[in-house]
C-alpha cells in the first residue's frame, strides 16, 4: 500500500495553533519568556504527521529512555496536522503521547537508570511505579505519565518536521525580559 500524499497546510503566521508553553505555565500571551530543559538523552524526528503518524510515533516513544522525559518539537505545519486529525488542543495530544507511549515491564525495568531512580518509589508503593513493578514481564505498561511530556511549537511554518527529545523541564518559564 502506497500511502497517501501529504496535505500541507502553511499557516500564515508562524504561531502555534494551541496555547505556547508559557502561557500553559500560567504567564500573559504577550510575555517574552524563555523555558529551560535539561536532557539529551535521546533524540528522534522526522516529518508529518502522515497518515502512519500513529505507529511511527508510538515506536518512537518506546525507543525513549523511560527515566527522561520527552519533549515534542513540532514545527507549525505538523501542529496544524494535529489539529487537522482532531487534537484540537495540545492537552488532548500529550494524552495519546502518554497513553500510547507503552514497553513491556521487562523492558522498562531492564534499563539500570530506571532501576535507579524508580525502583525506590516503587517499593515504597508509591504510583504509577508500584503497578509497573508488580505487572507481569510482558505485560505493556504506560512509560510517561501526560504531566512529564511537554510539547513545544516552533520553527519557519514551512515544513511538517518534528523533533522528540528527552527534556526534563528545569524550571517554570522565565521572564526575557527581566533579565535585559
Amino acid at each position: 500500500i502506497i500511502p497517501s500524499p501529504i496535505k500541507l497546510h502553511i499557516p500564515s503566521t508562524n504561531k502555534t495553533p494551541w496555547e505556547p508553553l508559557h502561557v500553559q505555565c500560567g504567564a500573559k500571551a504577550e510575555d517574552n519568556m524563555a523555558s529551560i530543559f535539561f536532557g539529551g538523552w535521546f533524540m528522534i524526528s522526522g516529518f508529518g504527521p502522515r497518515d502512519t503518524w500513529k505507529e511511527t510515533f508510538s515506536r518512537s516513544l518506546a525507543a525513549c529512555d523511560a527515566f527522561s522525559e520527552p519533549v515534542i518539537i513540532l514545527d507549525p505545519v505538523a501542529a496544524q496536522g494535529f489539529v487537522e486529525r482532531g487534537f484540537d488542543s495540545k492537552q488532548k495530544l500529550i494524552e495519546w503521547f502518554a497513553e500510547n507511549g507503552r514497553m513491556t515491564a521487562r523492558e522498562y525495568w531492564d534499563n539500570q537508570s530506571v532501576q535507579t531512580i524508580y525502583r525506590p518509589y516503587a517499593v515504597a508503593g508509591m504510583e504509577p511505579y508500584a503497578s509497573h513493578l508488580k505487572a507481569d514481564p510482558d505485560d505493556q505498561i504506560q512509560m510517561f505519565e501526560a504531566d512529564k511530556i511537554n510539547i513545544v511549537v516552533m520553527g519557519g511554518g514551512t515544513q511538517g518536521a518534528w523533533k522528540m527529545i528527552s527534556g526534563m523541564k528545569r524550571s517554570e518559564p522565565i521572564s526575557i525580559d527581566a533579565w535585559r
